[in-house]
């Protein structure tokens, strides 16, 4: 049975996996220049498989980022100020992360899933839409994963 650092040693590396795998992810999208000059049939075909891609691999990273640094905060308490701070952070980054794409990202994903065969012509504001709040969660996964990246920094002495 691992011992409470061996466990804390685990949550850090998990943690900061978690958080700079969905952080390389949103930068990757979000910094795509090819992308922008897509027309909409092409641009629609992209986002579609993008979602099927992501839809699979996005979840499960989601449930361990944010397993792994809740276990951080809890095992950074009686550290540094600047640990704990950092571990808080980097959860509260991924919870943000969560909840901006369940409330906000998946609906508007759901929706250009269901463009099969004609592309509305409302298209471009629905991905205009989609990208600004895709950029704020590539921010607030940047943060996140520099957060977790702190915690063990900090405490080399």
């Amino acid at each position: 049975m691992p011992g409470v650092k061996s466990i804390y040693a685990i949550s850090i590396v998990l943690s900061l996996l978690a958080t700079g795998l969905y952080a390389g992810l949103c930068f990757g999208i979000a910094f795509n220049p090819g992308v922008a000059s897509m027309g909409p049939s092409a641009y629609v075909s992209y986002w579609q498989a993008v979602n099927r891609d992501y839809g699979r691999f996005v979840p499960p990273l989601f449930v361990v980022g944010m397993l792994a640094s809740s276990a951080v905060v809890v095992l950074s308490f009686r550290k540094d100020p600047v640990v704990l701070i950092a571990g808080v952070l980097a959860a509260v980054a991924m919870l943000a992360g969560i909840i901006l794409t369940v409330t906000t990202l998946v609906p508007l994903n759901v929706l250009a899933d269901s463009w099969v065969g004609s592309i509305p012509d409302s298209w471009s504001a629905h991905r205009d839409s989609w990208r600004r709040f895709h950029l704020i969660r590539t921010v607030v996964a940047t943060a996140g994963f520099a957060a977790a990246a702190v915690v063990p920094v900090a405490q080399l002495k």
